[in-house]
């Protein structure tokens, strides 16, 4: 079972969002897709829902040797890199109608109209 949420931010606030989706892979969380409204980036996340069962629901059928943590699986916490897939997105800088993600970082390729320019990115 998965779990999902969003991120919205600005278009002026691109770099906000890539320190967002940085905090939110240490948790866990996948990029599923990012979307330009043009009013506003939004950014779908998910991550598998890891059932957890507190040693007071165990009740009465707990022993002190058969806590929860002896009967749920283990799981080694993994850190992950955002997973942006690389493509052209709308230019989070608005100078350009499109900038390339390269699936790490902006790029200096842009494209407006169709046609493709160079434009360092502002950070």
């Amino acid at each position: 079972m998965l779990e999902f949420v969003s991120i919205k931010v600005s278009p002026d606030a691109h770099d906000d969002l890539a320190t967002q989706l940085t905090a939110q892979s240490c948790e866990g969380w996948n990029v599923v897709s990012i979307v330009s409204t043009g009013n506003e980036i939004v950014a779908f996340l998910s991550r598998p829902v890891v059932a957890t069962t507190p040693a007071s629901a165990a009740g009465w059928a707990a022993t002190t040797s058969d806590s929860a943590e002896s009967i749920l699986p283990t799981t080694t916490p993994t850190t992950t890199v955002p997973s942006v897939p690389a493509d052209w997105y709308k230019d989070p800088a608005g100078r350009y109608d499109f900038r390339y993600w390269d699936g790490s970082k902006w790029t200096e390729n842009v494209s407006r109209a169709g046609v493709r320019f160079t434009d360092p990115p502002t950070k």
